[in-house]
Parts: C-alpha cells; sequence; structure tokens
C-alpha cells in the first residue's frame, strides 16, 4: 500500500482492512472495519474527502477521486473493475459493476444495482432497490431476488479474500 498526506490530511485505515501493495490511498481517505482495496486502484483525496464503511470492496483498478463534493460508500457495497467514482453518495448493499462511471455529486440509493458499463451523469438521483443500465444510465425497475443475491455474495466474498490476502501479503 502507498499512502501520501496531502494537504495535511493522510489516510485512515482501520487494522482489518486489506489494501494491495500496489493500491495508492491520497489525502483524506478513511476506510472503517473490514474493506478491501485491490491491485492498482486509486482512492485520491486531494479536493475533498472519501470515507468507505464496512465490508465494502475497492475493485482492481478502480479509482475514486471526488473534486467538488466529497465521496461516501456505504456498507457492504462492491465497486467493480476498473469503475470510476467522482464526489457521489452511494448507500448501503451496492454493487457497481466493473467499467461503471459515477459522475460528480450522484446519489446511489441502498440495495441498488449498477450493471456493468453504466455511466451515471452528474447529479443523478437513484432510488432504494433501484436496476441500473445504460450510457447514459437510467433505472429500468426494481432489483429482482437474483440482484439481491448477487449483492450479498459479492460482498460476502471480498471479505473471505480479504481474509486470505491480508494472511499472505504482508508489509
Amino acid at each position: 500500500m502507498r499512502t501520501l498526506e496531502i494537504n495535511g490530511k493522510k489516510p485512515f485505515v482501520h487494522q482489518s482492512c486489506f489494501i494491495a501493495p500496489d493500491a495508492y490511498l491520497i489525502g483524506d481517505v478513511r476506510l472503517m472495519d473490514n474493506v478491501s482495496v485491490w491491485f492498482g486502484a486509486l482512492l485520491k483525496a486531494d479536493s475533498d474527502s472519501i470515507e468507505i464503511n464496512e465490508y465494502t470492496s475497492i475493485q482492481d483498478g478502480a479509482i475514486i477521486k471526488p473534486d467538488l463534493s466529497a465521496t461516501v460508500i456505504g456498507k457492504r457495497v462492491t465497486i467493480g473493475k476498473g469503475a470510476i467514482i467522482e464526489g457521489a453518495f452511494i448507500g448501503d448493499d451496492v454493487i457497481v459493476g466493473m467499467g461503471s462511471i459515477v459522475l460528480e455529486n450522484t446519489k446511489i440509493g441502498s440495495n441498488s444495482f449498477i450493471a456493468a458499463g453504466s455511466m451515471l451523469p452528474q447529479n443523478m438521483t437513484v432510488p432504494d432497490s433501484s436496476l441500473i443500465i445504460g450510457n447514459p444510465a437510467k433505472v429500468v425497475g426494481k432489483i429482482t431476488p437474483n440482484h439481491q443475491r448477487q449483492i450479498e455474495e459479492s460482498w460476502r466474498k471480498y471479505f473471505i479474500m480479504r481474509g486470505k490476502y491480508k494472511s499472505i501479503i504482508r508489509e
């Protein structure tokens, strides 16, 4: 893990977290219990803060870079591989599919599923339990029991993987 203090702010990482050796945490980043940040991820909080809550995983190559507003990511969220998140609020129990883009000041309600490759435009508000697809993204309905199962399986899988990797990679 590479960390950098900027503007007098440095990352806080709870001891239970797993951070890949090549992930970068810059500035006002706060990672709560059992968060995992995977290989090649960048969390850059030099303009505003980033807070990531319990059991959330930030997968390989994801970029979180708030600009005009803070980024707050809830509990049990999976941010997919290569996703880009600007200043956004993401509720609990959400999947943001790989390659998705979430632009500044977007609010994603809890229990939502963002399909891979979706682009959520600036200032979009997503109600709880929504299924989001497309570029630009649209709410196409409510999540199904299958989506709910995928959300739960995803955070649990990465929680288990966090423990395995934490035990074999020591900095």
